[in-house]
């Protein structure tokens, strides 16, 4: 399950309750032909905040939505400065991205530390197109 579509399509067969709104919103401004690859932060987790971003060919969406309200916040044109993934020796499923954008902004992502045990393998794929699609 590594599409964007089998993700909706996963979440939609098993009530997230809350989150299932930031599925909706999203649907709102991007429509599945766009979405090149995506990432679920926290959407497993405890996290009183999920995060969810979508990369478009010349976007980086990110989603907030916690119990209070929803942001959207695009960055048009991206342009990455650098791009590091950490991949653990120990355990495959272990997996981290590091993105810098010339623009100042940063985002982290951690295959265990953003997901669940049951989601690890699938978040560190998600990791990995990640990394494969900006290089």
């Amino acid at each position: 399950m590594n599409s964007y579509r089998d993700f909706k399509r996963e979440m939609s067969s098993i009530s997230y309750g809350g989150f299932t709104k930031i599925l909706s919103n999203i649907q709102k401004y991007v429509t599945d032909d766009e979405v090149r690859a995506f990432y679920p932060k926290n959407f497993f987790t405890d996290s009183a905040e999920v995060e969810f971003f979508i990369f478009t060919d010349r976007s980086i969406i990110r989603f907030r939505q916690n119990a209070r309200a929803s942001d959207v916040m695009y960055y048009k044109d991206f342009q990455v400065e650098t791009l590091r993934i950490i991949k653990s020796n120990s355990r495959q499923e272990e997996m981290q991205l590091e993105i810098k954008l010339r623009s100042g902004e940063n985002f982290f992502f951690d295959s265990k530390a953003d997901s669940n045990h049951d989601w690890e393998d699938t978040y560190a794929k998600y990791i990995e197109n990640i990394f494969i699609m900006l290089k």
